[in-house]
């Protein structure tokens, strides 16, 4: 009955995030699209589109964007704000995607697993690279009948497309360019006091989850979200302590979110992730390496990978233009660590940006962005308008 009871609230809590997201862009006044791809290992992963303007004077030739979302996000973050990515790509006339990665609120199905098994969370950001991008850029370039498209990622949504173009380098041929904000490949130097304490007390908190049984991790549910805006509303007189909290982890920057933005935030995040997703980052930040899933044991590490300890991700694989976009003040994100991931990304064309005041979450919802980052963005991406032929 229990399990029942809490199949049904999860089925709930999908249908009430697919329709936050784009009701999100509804308010805005843009048509949303709702899409549906299944991955070769079964998941069922929404997506949200919003298709460019009907406009005669918008380019055709114009390639369409996925912007991903990072760990506890969702599409929607991409939504927030007056001034938010989407919103602003969809004003210059681009074809804007919305992915929802495995296990996020509004991607919590799949084809033989319910999301009340624990089976179906065990994955890591491994599995959202090589599984969950590959349907989703075939998807994309499937319905848009392009060869090609723009990439933004943020945080988690950079590392998945590393790990990607790391596994399957045939991919690197679909990518026309690529945007890392908040990039997280190595971790070695982060300063997130919180994140720190969980990397280096990890065998314990892998101990404490398995004894509580607990697979799936900060679960947007009703009660999740009203006790969200009940201590961090707006109007909420604990809402400098949310803050507080949230820098904590983030990094404090200089540029203080809106009240009402983070009202806004709250309505989608968080957005759910699985116990492997905490464990797998915290194995970066306390080998230093970016590398594959480590399982703790020597003979099931051989098994997986044919060697006792995990492997690397080969970066040497990936081969695009990207830009890198770090924050001066970002908690999970130090300058020391995406420098040497620029050096790694020794066969791509890198474009390496410090952005001045910036905390790991400036990039998406901090009202300079428009400004500082978005703008460039989009003009690159106007310059590259037709497919290699």
């Amino acid at each position: 009955m229990a399990n029942a009871l809490y199949t049904c609230c999860l089925v709930i809590s999908a249908v009430v995030a697919l329709a936050e997201i784009c009701s999100k862009a509804q308010r805005a006044g843009l048509s949303c699209q709702q899409h549906e791809v299944q991955t070769a290992d079964g998941y069922q992963l929404s997506m949200q589109r919003i298709p460019p303007p009907l406009n005669a004077s918008c380019e055709s030739q114009l390639l369409p964007f996925v912007l991903m979302h990072g760990l506890i996000g969702s599409g929607a973050d991409y939504l927030v704000g007056a001034s938010a990515l989407a919103l602003r790509l969809h004003a210059n006339c681009f074809d804007v995607w919305l992915p929802n990665a495995r296990g996020s609120t509004a991607s919590q199905r799949h084809r033989d697993m319910r999301a009340s098994d624990s089976a179906f969370w065990r994955f890591s950001f491994h599995e959202i690279g090589v599984y969950d991008l590959p349907a989703i850029l075939e998807h994309v370039l499937q319905v848009t009948g392009q060869q090609q498209l723009h990439y933004v990622g943020h945080s988690q949504g950079t590392t998945v497309l590393l790990v990607l173009l790391s596994q399957f380098p045939s991919y690197n041929a679909r990518i026309a360019s690529a945007n890392l904000l908040a990039p997280v490949a190595y971790l070695q130097h982060m300063s997130s006091a919180p994140l720190l304490l969980l990397a280096n007390q990890a065998a314990a908190v892998q101990l404490l989850l398995e004894r509580l049984g607990l697979f799936e991790l900060l679960s947007a549910r009703d009660v999740t979200k009203l006790g969200g805006r009940r201590f961090c509303g707006h109007a909420s007189s604990t809402f400098a302590l949310c803050m507080l909290l949230t820098s904590l982890y983030v990094g404090f920057s200089e540029y203080p979110l809106d009240r009402h933005i983070f009202a806004s935030i709250l309505e989608t995040t968080p957005a759910s992730m699985s116990r492997d997703q905490l464990l797998h980052f915290g194995q970066l930040i306390s080998s230093g390496k970016f590398q594959h899933f480590d399982y703790q044991s020597a003979s099931l590490n051989s098994r997986y990978y044919g060697q006792a300890t995990p492997p690397a991700y080969n970066l040497q694989n990936v081969r695009i233009k990207v830009q890198l976009f770090y924050g001066q003040h970002d908690a999970l994100t130090s300058r020391k660590d995406v420098q040497r991931l620029a050096q790694e990304l020794r066969n791509c064309r890198v474009e390496l940006y410090e952005v001045l005041g910036y905390n790991h979450i400036d990039f998406l919802f901090s009202p300079t962005a428009a400004q500082i980052l978005y703008e460039g963005l989009i003009q690159r991406a106007k310059a590259i308008r037709t497919n290699p032929t």
